[in-house]
């Protein structure tokens, strides 16, 4: 939650008087006052305003109850990427709701999630965020709550508004322009707004950004007195007190990469000093006697070669990747209403936007076997020798693959099979566009039905509507590289000399024309929406009166993905192929809730009131069927100082389009089959034995090498159209203190506990859980796990076309709980400045949040195997899961004038290669001391801002954002640019400044 916004029940600032009725997240009835069951996050433009940013998601990543999320955003880098989403809680973005205006927005892509980039920051007139699952209100995806964009829809006159920011360590600028306008006509009875954005991100690359972000680091051991990596703008040292081998050396950061290189490293071939007296002796002509199963790289020239070497030789990936990602979006909403009678309202939504967000990674790499010619005219003699002994040492026929070509190659057939590790930096930076076309539409009718009696359905009121989005994504990837156009052109073509020299830097633009590919993928996802409902009250009680709201929902989502036939085919390196996706998923709803007032007016109850909602959802899936949710919560006054609140509610998630219909993708990796002679002596048993046989393995053959010839064992991984919905739990319990002697101050104290079951993943967690499970633990063929294993039935071999199908499955877990806090505190200093005002007043506000617990169960018939990631960060609990996470903001007013101060915290977190382990009970837990920078400091980010109203029509507003100009925590074990790019300011300190203008 931004600085400025309070854990209100009502949604409302508790600084202001009584509201009247309004329709706050989290339920469908009006109502007012601090009567809600659940806590409800509110900021709204001033705030927006202040944190200086342009985009709403980094405004949400401010939030303390959102997780990161480091495939969106400014940071992300990724391919397929290009937009920005939110992660309530941590539980991924597909598992919150994002809504404007109290329905649901439009969709990008079969993973059904917002793209936050369509949202326009200024036109937000308040943001609200509930946590904790929300489905029987507004349906599917709330596990984690709801996000609701409330946009400033009547307006009269023209505003224009412009902000530049800027960053100190490039200089980077960002361009942002507003402009709406707005009127009343026919006599007030209709409003229209009209309002259009034109956003312009500078990139920032991490060569450009230096310092933390340069260099390619890993874990490693530093020599003492050597510092740490030698190559220009790293600033690393070693870990103070932290030994490791190497004559007294320290651990530390050092300069890694990768090891396909510009001048390439060729390897996949005998050592030297081997058996092959011949091979030693050409290696020895070529200066290859010191060869190891490194491998050989090339001078410059490519005329002579040495063994390769590591780290010295690797390549730095960091300069090339964008840190910060360009972008520049055009877009125009509209908002319109018309009271054709004092009953009936028309209304309409229409929103288009186009964005374009670049991506920009190191230039393409392909390290796979290659056949070269022994006579190839680029080498000396003397490697063409080494090329014609290898050739002459091949024993047997061997297929050679190069994407969608296939290559036989015999022995002395003037051919020598090598891997070829190269980056091919000739043919540029890899380059992927993302450009999204989003058309949204909503039109609908609103107004009073007026009362059935006076006591019974009174104040009816009825909204009926119907929404169109549709979102359209081409994805432009550039300086690929077609891995049978790289084969065929290093090869002799009927006797001409080839086309492409890769020995050392000799690579032209004619050879990287002929190995360059582009390709382009697109996407087009729909949703439809149309719901009718009624709202008012039932009846009345002693207490009050008994408020409800009714109503029916039908949405229907379309999704599909159409790869680029070359990236299908598995033949383009340097980005990851795709398989097509088509599918749909709709689903009818009705839906129910009502407030009931129990107790007013009496000794320690000024109000008592309960709570309960509903929902039966009916899809069109086998898996899912028909799903209740449900939720029921009390409201409890005390009195004028003191209210608590409570309240429990079962969610659900329907299975998105690419968990349903994801293309099947098959995928070859090393795993261990139970019923052959690879696995553990120990579990050779006779209940394992049994199941194998039950699967399909001949009895002869159990437990022998015939099961499994080789390491590799291929399985399909994608969508599965039985999938069931995930199922959650919340709980929620609180307490506001408004005291009667601090009538300006507020506090609140909520407790939060989700738990989800079903989780989607693959199945069992991927291939060799599937296969564990199935033969050591549950040995049950019928099981899914074991009916997932397909096996030749001659010799009990998995293996094309018998291949283990791994699709996705409601496989896993996961459940947090903590506390939130949050305070604010408004008082008058009692004296101005001269020529600004009379008086002055001093704004305090703040939210923290405490983090209990937040534990994943990967496999749910694993249950003892659980990681415990609070405080945490790593490959396995993904971005830092601090203790303590909050804002907190100080703003002094005076007249037109407003100066504020926010301090941002996140607290210290430490590696889960640790921490996992160790709350697992693992004997196998490393010691602190033997990881290099175990831990991750706290920060604090300190951002001054201010707004000045020059006059009634013109404001100046401004600021700094990190003036302390603080680097983030750097670990090798951060998704991007050595750290959590997502989670810590990586822009350094950034200015902002902005105008508007109203007319």
């Amino acid at each position: 939650m931004q600085s400025g916004a309070v854990s209100d029940p009502s949604g409302q600032i508790a600084t202001e008087p009584a509201a009247p009725d309004v329709v706050v997240t989290g339920s469908r009835i009006a109502r007012s006052g601090f009567d809600a069951s659940t806590p409800v996050n509110v900021f709204n433009q001033q705030d927006i305003k202040l944190s200086g940013n342009l985009n709403i998601d980094k405004t949400l990543e401010q939030v303390p109850q959102v997780v990161a999320s480091q495939l969106g955003g400014a940071t992300s880098n990724t391919v397929p990427g290009g937009y920005a989403d939110v992660n309530l809680r941590g539980f991924g973005s597909t598992r919150n709701l994002v809504l404007v205006n109290g329905r649901r927005f439009a969709i990008f892509g079969p993973e059904q999630v917002v793209d936050l980039n369509t949202i326009p920051s200024s036109l937000i007139a308040r943001t609200e965020i509930v946590t904790g699952g929300s489905s029987a209100v507004y349906g599917s995806d709330a596990i984690t709550g709801v996000i609701n964009f409330i946009m400033r829809e009547d307006f009269s006159g023209v505003e224009g508004r412009a902000q530049v920011n800027v960053d100190r360590p490039t200089g980077t600028p960002t361009y942002n322009f507003d402009l709406t306008m707005g009127g009343n006509f026919a006599e007030g009875r209709g409003n229209l707004v009209v309002s259009g954005n034109y956003l312009n991100r500078g990139s920032i690359t991490r060569g450009e950004r230096g310092t933390f972000a340069y260099l390619s680091l890993a874990d490693g051991c530093v020599a003492p007195g050597s510092g740490s990596a030698t190559r220009p703008g790293t600033p690393f040292t070693p870990a103070a007190g932290q030994s490791c081998t190497g004559g007294g050396g320290q651990l530390g950061f050092i300069a890694s990469g990768s090891g396909d290189i510009p001048n390439g490293r060729f390897s996949g071939i005998p050592a030297a000093g081997g058996p092959n007296a011949a091979l030693n002796a050409a290696y020895a002509a070529a200066g290859l006697s010191g060869l190891t199963s490194r491998g050989f790289t090339f001078n410059s020239a490519g005329t002579a070669a040495r063994p390769a070497l590591t780290p010295q030789d690797d390549f730095n990936l960091g300069p090339d990747n964008y840190l910060i990602q360009p972008q520049k979006r055009w877009m125009i909403n509209s908002f319109g209403h018309y009271d054709f009678t004092d009953n009936i309202t028309g209304y309409m939504e229409l929103h288009y936007s186009h964005n374009e967000v670049n991506a920009r990674l190191a230039p393409t790499n392909i390290g796979s076997p290659m056949l070269f010619n022994v006579n190839n005219p680029y080498l000396s003699p003397a490697l063409q020798n080494v090329l014609g002994v290898l050739d002459r040492s091949e024993t047997g026929n061997a297929t050679v693959s190069a994407g969608t070509a296939t290559y036989t190659n015999r022995p002395n057939d003037g051919l020598a099979q090598i891997t070829a590790g190269r980056r091919y930096v000739e043919v540029g930076p890899r380059m992927a566009s993302e450009r999204r076309n989003v058309f949204r539409g909503a039109w609908g009718f609103r107004g009073s039905l007026g009362d059935v009696s006076e006591n019974v359905l009174s104040d009816l009121k009825y909204d009926v509507y119907y929404t169109y989005s549709r979102s359209e994504d081409t994805l432009l990837l550039q300086n690929a590289l077609s891995r049978s156009r790289v084969q065929a052109a290093v090869l002799s073509q009927n006797g001409a000399q080839p086309v492409c020299d890769i020995f050392g830097a000799q690579i032209t633009e004619a050879c990287a024309a002929a190995i360059r590919i582009s390709a382009t993928n697109t996407t087009v996802a729909t949703q439809q929406v149309a719901q009718g409902s009624i709202t008012g009250t039932l009846f009345r009680l002693p207490a009050g009166k008994v408020g409800f709201s009714s109503g029916f929902e039908w949405r229907k989502t379309d999704a599909v993905f159409s790869p680029d036939s070359f990236l299908a085919s598995g033949d383009v390196a340097g980005f990851n192929p795709g398989l097509p996706t088509r599918g749909s998923v709709s689903v009818k709803e009705g839906f129910g809730e009502v407030r009931v007032p129990l107790i007013h007016d009496t000794p320690f109850i000024q109000n008592l009131t309960a709570n309960a909602a509903f929902r039966y959802s009916d899809y069109d899936l086998k898996g899912i069927g028909g799903n209740w949710t449900y939720l029921g919560g009390l409201d409890w006054r005390v009195n004028r100082s003191i209210a608590l609140r409570g309240q429990y509610q079962r969610a659900i998630r329907a299975p998105n389009v690419s968990e349903l219909y994801g293309g099947v993708n098959r995928v070859t990796g090393v795993a261990t089959d139970p019923c052959s002679n690879h696995g553990s002596a120990g579990l050779q048993t006779a209940s394992v034995r049994a199941v194998c046989e039950a699967t399909g393995v001949p009895a002869a053959n159990v437990f022998t090498a015939a099961v499994q010839p080789n390491t590799i064992i291929p399985a399909d991984f994608g969508g599965n159209p039985n999938l069931a919905a995930e199922k959650s739990d919340t709980y929620t319990a609180g307490v506001v203190f408004t005291p009667a002697f601090a009538p300006r101050l507020l506090f609140s104290v909520d407790y939060f506990n989700i738990k989800l079951d079903g989780a989607i993943s693959s199945l069992g967690g991927g291939l060799q859980n599937t296969l564990t499970l199935c033969y050591t633990v549950i040995q049950d063929a019928s099981s899914p796990y074991c009916q997932a294993v397909q096996r030749n039935p001659t010799t009990g071999e998995i293996n094309d076309p018998y291949v283990a199908k791994i699709l996705n499955a409601n496989t896993g877990s996961l459940r947090t709980s903590g506390l939130d806090f949050a305070a604010r505190y408004r008082f008058n200093l009692g004296f101005g400045f001269p020529g600004l005002g009379e008086t002055s007043s001093i704004d305090l506000s703040s939210t923290f949040t405490w983090l209990n617990d937040f534990t994943s169960v990967p496999v749910a018939a694993f249950p003892n195997i659980q990681n415990h990631c609070e405080g945490s960060y790593g490959p396995t609990c993904g971005q830092p899961l601090p203790i303590w996470r909050g804002t907190s903001r100080v703003t002094w007013e005076t007249g037109p004038l407003s100066l504020s101060l926010r301090h941002r915290y996140i607290g210290p977190v430490t590696t889960d290669r640790y921490l996992v382990p160790l709350r697992q009970g693992s004997t196998a837990t490393p010691a602190l001391n033997t990881l290099v920078y175990p831990k991750l400091p706290d920060r604090h980010y300190f951002d001054l801002s201010f707004s000045y109203d020059v006059a009634k029509t013109f404001q100046v507003f401004g600021g700094a954002n990190n003036v302390l100009n603080q680097d983030p925590p750097i670990t090798t074990q951060g998704p991007s640019a050595n750290t959590f790019s997502a989670t810590y300011d990586v822009m350094g300190t950034e200015f902002f400044l902005g105008i508007t203008a109203k007319f």
